[in-house]
C-alpha cells in the first residue's frame, strides 16, 4: 500500500466505502432537481395509504388473540352474553337519590336507554325486580313506577328494601343513598370503529337531555363502552394537538440553533415527507393506530430532525471554512451518508427489535418506527442534500468557532478522565440502587389525566357508589350438576362469604344471592329464612319460580350459562395496584383448591385481570429487545469500524442513560407502567445516533488524519459537538411535547424519553472523549500519518 502522505484515503481501511460515497455525493449535487421531484412523487404514492389507517379503539387489541386472559375473557362473555358495559351515575344535589324527583328522573332515563343503539339490557335502582310474597305467589315488579308511591310512607319504603339489598347496595345505590347508578350494557356489531362510537355519542346526548331537565342532578358515566372510547378520543386528540405543537417548538429550537431560514426549510420539508411517507406505508400495511403509536409522528419528526441536522451543520460550517455550497453538500454527503447508514439501520433495528413484545400496540409500535427509520434514512441521504444544494444557504464561521470550544472542551476532559470515570461510577452505582425501587404497575383508568371527563367519571363513581377494579368467576356446577342443586349454591355461597371478608373486596354478588333472597320472601320475609333451600327440589323450584316472574330483558342470562352448568360471581375489588390484584387472584384460587369440589374450579377473568397481567408480559419482551439491541448495535458498529474497542465504546455511553434515568424514576415515581417499560429500546435506537457519528469521526481522525488518541477526540467532537446539542435540543423538544398528552401512557413515555436523551447527551459530551482516549491510547499510531494536529476549518 502506499505511503504518500497526498494519498491519506488510501489507508483507510473504509476507503472504498468512502470512494463510493464521495461518488455518491457528486452525483446527487449533478442530479439534484431530478432526486428532489423522484422523492416528492415516491413519497406522494406512499402517502396514499393514510386512507387507510384506522384507530383502534378496543381495550381487548392490547392483547395477542392467543393471550390466555383474552380467551378467559372472551369465553366469559360469550357465555354470560358479550357486553359492553356503561355505568350512569346521578348525583342529586340535595344529597339523597330518594326522593319523587330523582326517582322520576332516574326511570325516565331507564327508560329511554333502552332505546340507545345496540342496547341489550338496563339495570337500574328504579327498574330493580323487587319480589313479594302474595298468598302462595311470588310477585316481582319494578321497585319504583313513576306516578305512584310518592308518598313520605312509600319512598321511605323504598330507600329502606334499596339499602338493605345487597344485589342493590355499592352496585346501583351508594350505602348512604347520596348516588344512583343505571347499568347499561350494550352488544356491539362489527365494525366497532363504528359501532362503539354511535353507542357512546348516543350515549352522551342522552345525559345532556338529562341534565337539562334536571340541572340539579349531576349525570356521569364510567365503564368499559367509555374506556374504549376514550383511548379512541384521547389519541385522535393527541394527534390534532400533540403534532402541530411539536412542529413549532422544533421549528423554533432549529431556527435558535442554526440561524438559516434555509437550513430550517430544508429539514422541515424533510420530515413531512418522511412522515406522511412513513405512516402511508403503515396503511399499506395495515397496521392499526392505538393510544401507544399515536405517538408515532412525534418521535419520527425528532429522528429525521436530528439526522438532517448532521447533514447542515457539516454543510454551513464547510461555507463557513471557505467551500462553495455545492462543495460544502458534496462533503456534507460524502462524510455523513455512511455515518446515516449505520445509525438508522441501528435505529431501525432498535426499534424492530420492539417486536418481540408480547403486547401488540407495542410490537405495531415498533414496525411503525423501524419502517420510519429507514425512510429518514432515504430522505436524509438524497433529499436534504438535494434542496441544501438548490437552496441560498450560507456558511457560518460561527458554527466553526464553537466547534472548536467543544473540541478543545472534549480534550480538557481527557487530561481529567479519571475523576470523570469516577463520577460516572458512582452516579450509576447510585442509579442502580434507586432502579430496584420500580415496581410494575398498571391501571388502564390511571392511563388517562384528571383532565379527562372520563377519568374524573369515573373516580368520583368508583369513590361513592362502585369499587375500582371488577373480577369475574365464571364457577361451573360439576360433571352433571346445575346450578340449580343446593349443593352448589351453599358451596358458592360459602365461597361469596369467604370473598366478602377479604379487605381488597368492596362488593360480591352471586346466584346464591338470588336465591336466598326469593326464599325469604316466599317464607314471610323471616331473617332466618335468608339462606340456600335445603334439598335440590326446593332450590330449583325457588330459581324457577323467580326465573319465570322476570320480565323480558331482564333475565338471568347475565349470571347463568344457558345450559346452566355455570354461573358468574362478581366481586368488586377496592383501588389495589396490578400486583396485588394478581396476587388476589391466586389467593382465590389457592382456596378454590382447598375449600371448594375440584368440578368448581375457577380462574378470574375481567378487562382488570387482563391488565394487571400486561406489565409481566410486555417486560419479558422488552427486555429480550433491549438486549438483543444492544449486542446488535455494538456489533455492527465493531465490524463496521473492524474494531472491537470501538464497539465496546460505543456500548456504554448509550446503556448508562437508560439505567441512570429509570434510577431517577425508581427514586421519585417507581411505578412502571406500559409505557415507560418500553423507553429503554425505543430511546437506545435514538439516542446511539449522536454516540455513531463521534465514534466514526474519531474512527476517520485516527486511520484516515492519523491523529493520536487526544488530537482524534478534539477533532471528532469540533465536528460533531455542536451537531450533538443541536440534536439533543430537537430531541428534548420533540419528546417533551408528548408531556403535555391527557393519556399518561404518552405523557410518562415523554418524561422518561427527555430524560434518558438530556442524560445521553451529557454521557456524549463527557464520558466518550476520555472513554475513546482510555481504550485507544496504547494503539500505535499509523506510520504514514500525515497530520499530528486536529484539521481545522472543516
Amino acid at each position: 500500500m502506499a505511503s504518500s502522505s497526498t494519498e491519506p484515503r488510501l489507508r483507510d481501511p473504509d476507503a472504498s466505502h468512502h470512494a463510493l460515497a464521495i461518488r455518491y455525493a457528486a452525483w446527487l449535487v449533478r442530479r439534484r432537481w431530478m432526486v428532489i421531484v423522484a422523492t416528492v412523487l415516491l413519497c406522494v404514492a406512499a402517502s396514499a395509504g393514510l386512507e387507510r389507517i384506522a384507530f383502534s379503539s378496543d381495550y381487548r387489541d392490547f392483547f395477542r388473540s392467543d393471550d390466555p386472559q383474552l380467551l378467559a375473557n372472551q369465553a366469559l362473555q360469550d357465555a354470560y352474553a358479550d357486553d359492553n358495559q356503561a355505568l350512569v351515575a346521578f348525583v342529586p344535589r340535595d344529597g339523597t337519590v330518594f326522593t319523587p324527583r330523582a326517582l322520576d328522573a332516574m326511570a325516565r332515563f331507564t327508560e329511554l336507554a333502552w332505546r340507545l343503539p345496540h342496547v341489550r339490557r338496563v339495570d337500574s335502582l328504579t327498574n330493580h325486580q323487587h319480589a313479594e310474597a302474595h298468598d302462595d305467589d311470588l310477585r316481582v315488579r319494578p321497585l319504583y313506577q313513576p306516578g305512584t308511591g310518592q308518598t313520605p310512607e312509600a319512598i321511605a319504603a323504598i330507600r329502606a328494601i334499596a339499602l338493605s339489598e345487597p344485589l342493590l347496595v355499592k352496585r346501583l345505590v351508594s350505602p348512604d343513598g347520596s348516588v344512583a347508578g343505571i347499568s347499561i350494557s350494550f352488544t356491539l356489531p362489527a365494525p366497532t370503529e363504528t359501532t362503539l362510537p354511535e353507542a357512546v355519542h348516543a350515549l352522551r346526548a342522552l345525559m345532556d337531555q338529562a341534565r337539562a331537565l334536571d340541572p340539579d342532578i349531576r349525570v356521569m358515566a364510567t365503564g368499559g363502552i367509555l374506556l374504549d372510547n376514550a383511548f379512541d378520543e384521547e389519541a385522535k386528540a393527541d394527534l390534532a394537538t400533540l403534532t402541530p405543537l411539536m412542529y413549532a417548538l422544533i421549528l423554533v429550537v432549529m431556527f435558535v440553533a442554526l440561524r438559516s431560514a434555509c437550513g430550517v426549510a430544508a429539514a422541515l420539508l424533510t420530515m413531512t415527507l418522511a412522515i406522511f411517507a412513513a405512516l402511508g406505508m403503515v396503511g399499506w400495511f395495515g397496521v392499526k393506530l392505538t393510544a401507544i403509536s399515536v405517538s408515532t409522528p412525534t418521535i419520527l419528526t425528532t429522528i429525521a430532525v436530528a439526522n438532517c441536522l448532521h447533514v447542515i451543520v457539516y454543510t454551513i460550517r464547510r461555507m463557513g471554512a471557505g467551500a462553495s455550497r455545492h462543495d460544502a453538500v458534496r462533503d456534507a454527503v460524502a462524510a455523513n451518508a455512511p455515518i446515516m447508514l449505520v445509525a438508522c439501520g441501528t435505529d431501525a433495528l432498535g426499534f424492530f427489535s420492539m417486536c418481540l413484545s408480547d403486547v401488540p400496540p407495542v410490537a405495531n409500535f415498533g414496525v411503525m418506527l423501524g419502517i420510519g427509520a429507514i425512510v429518514v434514512l432515504l430522505l436524509s441521504a438524497s433529499f436534504l442534500p438535494a434542496c441544501l444544494a438548490v437552496l441560498p444557504i450560507s456558511g457560518q464561521q460561527r458554527m466553526l468557532r464553537q466547534g472548536h470550544a467543544i473540541g478543545r472542551m472534549a480534550g480538557a476532559l481527557v487530561a481529567w478522565r479519571k475523576p470523570v470515570f469516577i463520577g460516572v461510577a458512582l452516579l450509576n452505582l447510585a442509579a442502580a440502587w434507586f432502579v430496584t425501587r420500580n415496581q410494575l404497575e398498571d391501571n388502564f383508568v390511571d392511563y388517562f389525566s384528571p383532565a379527562v371527563e372520563f377519568r374524573r367519571d369515573t373516580d368520583f363513581i368508583q369513590s361513592h357508589l362502585s369499587g375500582v377494579h371488577t373480577v369475574y368467576y365464571a364457577v361451573p356446577s360439576g360433571a352433571g350438576g346445575t346450578v340449580g342443586s343446593a349443593a352448589y349454591l351453599r358451596d358458592l355461597d360459602r365461597f361469596a362469604d369467604w370473598l366478602r371478608a377479604q379487605p381488597e373486596v368492596f362488593q360480591v354478588s352471586s346466584l346464591a344471592d338470588v336465591v336466598k333472597r326469593v326464599h325469604r320472601t316466599l317464607h314471610g320475609d323471616a331473617p332466618t329464612a335468608y339462606r340456600v333451600p335445603d334439598d335440590d327440589m326446593a332450590a330449583a323450584q325457588v330459581l324457577l319460580v323467580y326465573e319465570l316472574s322476570l320480565p323480558p330483558g331482564l333475565d338471568l342470562n347475565d349470571q347463568i350459562r344457558i345450559d346452566r352448568s355455570a354461573s358468574k360471581l362478581t366481586v368488586v375489588l377496592r383501588d389495589i395496584t396490578s400486583t396485588a390484584l394478581v396476587a388476589f387472584d391466586q389467593r382465590v384460587q389457592a382456596w378454590m383448591r382447598a375449600n371448594l369440589p375440584a368440578g368448581m374450579q375457577a380462574s378470574g377473568a375481567g378487562p382488570s385481570i387482563m391488565f394487571s397481567h400486561i406489565g409481566e408480559m410486555n417486560v419479558a419482551g422488552t427486555l429480550q429487545g433491549y438486549v438483543l439491541q444492544i449486542l446488535l448495535v455494538s456489533v455492527v458498529i465493531g465490524l463496521v469500524l473492524r474494531s472491537v474497542r470501538l464497539g465496546f465504546a460505543s456500548l456504554l455511553p448509550n446503556v448508562l442513560p437508560s439505567l441512570m434515568a429509570f434510577g431517577l424514576w425508581g427514586a421519585f415515581v417507581g411505578q412502571v407502567g406500559l409505557s415507560v417499560a418500553v423507553v429503554g429500546v425505543l430511546t437506545y435506537g435514538i439516542i446511539v445516533d449522536d454516540t455513531i457519528h463521534s465514534v466514526f469521526k474519531y474512527h476517520r481522525a485516527r486511520t484516515v488524519l492519523g491523529l493520536s488518541p487526544r488530537a482524534a477526540v478534539e477533532n471528532a467532537y469540533s465536528i460533531s459537538g455542536m451537531a450533538v446539542l443541536f440534536t439533543t435540543s430537537v430531541l428534548v423538544a420533540g419528546f417533551g411535547v408528548l408531556i403535555f398528552s391527557h393519556f399518561d401512557l404518552n405523557a410518562d413515555m415523554g418524561i422518561m424519553s427527555v430524560l434518558t436523551i438530556a442524560i445521553a447527551a451529557i454521557v456524549d459530551l463527557v464520558l466518550l472523549p476520555p472513554l475513546l482516549f482510555a481504550i485507544d491510547r496504547d494503539t500505535p499510531k499509523p506510520a504514514s500519518a500525515p497530520h499530528s494536529q486536529p484539521l481545522k476549518g472543516i
